[in-house]
């Protein structure tokens, strides 16, 4: 799925649109987050294997599954016993009146540590997944020494305790990120 063109320009624009509902689903849901992650570094996995390491019901494990699938991201490696799953890595770019807004699976992890930091849960809980995706944009910024943790937590416009409290959190996403994400740098 690529979506390094314009929807106007694009010789689909239905399938297009598809892709950018079904990356506004990774990123407003952090169940399938946390799976698509999880396939992600570890795949391809047995479904069975998913449902142990993170301890979801049988049932949950393969509506999630189901879903990942249906919106084209995951795929089943049926001819294999067990049946394995894996995922491609994620990239949308998006061109908005505020500037350029860019997904890829370190975002999708984030949203998906929500279940795992209890930091980045209050952090979501409070501000929002848009103010998380801020954060993880100043979290680079830190990570490559444009800005001091305490400068980005100040652009966040949020109490700074609770900013650096989460763009800490977020280094360590980032830190695992660079084994899976194509698109962050080491």
């Amino acid at each position: 799925m690529s979506t390094d063109y314009r929807l106007t320009d694009s010789a689909n624009p239905e399938e297009t649109l598809s892709d950018v509902l079904t990356y506004a689903e990774l990123l407003t849901t952090p169940q399938l987050a946390r799976l698509y992650v999880y396939v992600l570094r570890n795949g391809p996995v047995a479904i069975e294997r998913v449902k142990e390491d993170l301890d979801v019901p049988h049932s949950t494990t393969y509506k999630y599954v189901g879903e990942l699938e249906e919106m084209g991201i995951l795929t089943r490696q049926e001819d294999e016993t067990p049946t394995r799953i894996s995922v491609e890595p994620i990239h949308l770019t998006v061109d908005t009146d505020h500037g350029e807004v860019v997904a890829t699976p370190v975002l999708v992890d984030a949203i998906g540590r929500q279940y795992d930091d209890e930091d980045i849960r209050v952090f979501v809980e409070r501000q929002g997944i848009p103010k998380l995706a801020a954060a993880l944009h100043y979290t680079l910024r830190v990570r490559a020494g444009e800005m001091t943790q305490r400068t980005a937590a100040n652009k966040l416009d949020v109490h700074p305790v609770e900013g650096t409290t989460v763009i800490t959190a977020l280094q360590d996403v980032l830190e695992d990120a660079t084994a899976y994400d194509p698109y962050v740098e080491p």
